[in-house]
């Protein structure tokens, strides 16, 4: 696949080389030295090809804001997952499909002609039948409870001691499931090979339970090798207001890594903070404000059956604990886990150990049902009759929070702009009357908000062979524009300079950051935006298998599919019944929407 995007990009260059912008030679690199490399202006937008011109026009802002105002409307009720709300969004988007002509890509229809055909033994309809809606079921957890007991023995002895979640531990994994192992402490649970540190040198994790600080060592001490610029980035990354849309960097790689050495669980602590307040989670924010709920709403649990909840590059249960419950599992080797840090950022160099005589033993209860929600699928065929077979998806999820004690959280951004993406790219290509080689496909998930749940399916049971898909475009808040406040904090997120210094080369309401995978993405999304003229940050993904940010890329990324995300400015209205359209961008959307559908025909058409 990547080999196609190499040649892909080649071509580009040849063909639109006297289109190109001083700024958009180099490589994208994902480093703060590159930022003028990876800073994509257009100064005089070019004129679009007119093999995709009549589609290119189709999309307005007034169209966007039209869609946004039904998607994101009080009606809709927040358009939660396995609810009348989602279940009324995603008839609205079928309907829209076949009022484009677009085929429908979900499930093989099998009901029987006739009111009471079933009955009457009549054929189900022909297995070239499709509807839009593949149906995704799902396990709603209805109530959950878990205990960790630590067993410590020495000699005949055994001392026992039972910790409570919520209270001494806290997961977002959800695991109906008993999992036991001893215990092995792997320091910081980090392997730097370039600076000789290996926290799991000589040790066999697997099917153990892993016992790790966060972070790395030497957070505060300017001669830890850890302060190195790239490992610093790595191990260290600035908080963010949403934690799932940061660089993958720190915790999130680190247990990414681990967790493929087979570990039963990880146990994580804290690396600078005295404990976990835990409570802390359970108290609401509490901010004045008329449109905001004071109370948080209770969170609908829901997991695709026979799977973990976790995302797809998680592969074993974490648990954050206290101090205090680390200490009783060390009590076995007669020190604390404070002693051990200290041990390690003395030295530089690991403290890792075997607890052979400590087991860990985490009990979960979990009472759950079955409910029914649909990813709505359509498509476009190809033009060529053998790359036809070849597909290009582009996709967002439609999913949002609901509603909760009469406050319903419209989710215009999050993610009716995406959602209007899709729409906005799916009409243009249906309108467009020369139509690209390939096969073009619109997806709108069920389930993102629930932990990429419809993509995560998607995959799993492919509408188009997964080998014959070319790459996955994701389109998740397109829709707010950028101020000095969002520049700062993406600024601090993704190590950039200055929101000051941003501010010289760009327009903040036209700068929208892209992150893709390696390969030829880069170079497609700078010549398709000499004919939209947007401000990009190109951001390329050093990592194989995994998407930057928490969104439905991840579960292409997972597969090795070739993806690109494209989101705009994180406000306070993030995940808030403020979230709504009187906020957005019609322009903003309508851009990004054009820069898509130029990118995703210049895939599929060559």
């Amino acid at each position: 696949m990547r080999k196609f995007f190499s040649w892909l990009a080649l071509w580009l260059l040849v063909v639109f080389l006297g289109a190109a912008s001083p700024q958009q030679t180099g490589q994208a690199q994902a480093k703060p030295e590159d930022f003028l490399k990876n800073l994509v202006l257009v100064e005089k937008v070019a004129e679009a090809p007119a093999k995709m011109k009549v589609g290119l026009e189709s999309i307005t802002a007034k169209d966007s804001l039209t869609l946004l105002s039904y998607l994101a409307s009080d009606f809709l009720e927040g358009r939660e997952t396995a609810t009348r709300g989602f279940l009324l969004a995603a008839e609205y988007v079928a309907s829209l499909f076949s009022l484009w002509n677009i085929q429908p890509a979900g499930d093989r229809q099998v009901a029987a002609a006739g009111r009471f055909g079933a009955m009457m033994g009549a054929q189900p309809a022909a297995a070239s039948q499709r509807s839009y809606f593949q149906e995704v079921i799902l396990k709603e957890i209805t109530e959950s409870s878990s205990q960790i007991v630590v067993e410590t023995r020495k000699g005949d002895l055994v001392k026992s001691r039972t910790f409570t979640g919520g209270v001494d531990y806290t997961s977002t994994n959800i695991f109906p499931e008993t999992v036991s192992g001893t215990v092995i402490f792997a320091g910081y649970g980090i392997t730097e090979k370039e600076i000789g540190y290996d926290d799991f040198k000589n040790l066999d994790v697997k099917d153990k339970i892993v016992l790790i600080l966060s972070e790395a060592p030497g957070k505060d001490n300017p001669y830890s090798p850890f302060q190195k610029k790239e490992l610093k980035e790595k191990y260290f990354p600035p908080e963010s207001p949403m934690p799932m849309m940061r660089a993958p960097a720190g915790r999130f790689n680190k247990i990414e890594a681990i967790s493929k050495l087979g570990p039963a669980a990880i146990l994580q602590v804290a690396n600078t903070t005295p404990d976990i307040d835990i409570i802390k989670g359970f108290v609401p924010r509490r901010r004045a404000s008329d449109d905001r709920p004071i109370d948080p709403r209770p969170r609908r649990r829901m997991m695709l059956p026979g799977t973990g909840p976790a995302m797809p590059f998680e592969r074993s249960p974490v648990i954050n604990i206290t101090r205090e419950m680390a200490n009783a599992i060390l009590e076995g080797a007669g020190v604390t886990i404070d002693e051990l840090k200290a041990r390690i950022e003395k030295t530089f160099k690991p403290a890792s150990l075997a607890l052979p005589g400590t087991r860990v033993t985490i009990k979960s209860e979990v009472k759950a049902s079955l409910v029914r929600c649909s990813n709505v699928l359509g498509y476009i065929e190809g033009s060529d009759p053998k790359l036809k077979e070849e597909v290009v998806i582009i996709g967002g999820h439609l999913d949002h929070l609901g509603a909760f004690d009469g406050y319903v959280f419209n989710g215009a951004d999050d993610n009716g702009s995406g959602s209007v993406g899709v729409l906005n790219v799916a009409r243009a290509m249906a309108l467009n009357p020369e139509k690209p080689k390939r096969t073009v496909v619109f997806a709108l998930w069920t389930g993102e908000e629930k932990g990429l749940l419809g993509s995560r399916y998607y995959v799993r049971n492919p509408a188009f062979p997964l080998e014959k898909t070319v790459a996955y475009l994701n389109l998740d808040m397109i829709s707010r524009t950028f101020d000095e406040a969002s520049l700062t904090r993406m600024s601090r997120m993704l190590n950039l300079p200055s929101a000051q210094d941003l501010l010289k080369k760009i327009k903040p309401e036209n700068f929208v950051p892209i992150s893709y995978a390696a390969g030829g993405l880069g170079e497609v999304l700078r010549q398709a935006n000499q004919y939209v003229g947007l401000d990009l940050l190109l951001r390329e993904s050093t990592q194989e298998g995994r998407g930057m940010g928490g969104s439905d890329h991840a579960s292409f990324a997972a597969e090795k599919i070739p993806w690109l995300f494209a989101n705009t400015a994180m406000t306070s209205d993030y995940h808030q019944t403020s979230d709504s359209v009187e906020k957005v961008s019609g322009d903003l959307m309508a851009k990004i929407s054009k820069l898509i559908y130029i990118t995703a025909y210049l895939i599929a058409d060559k």
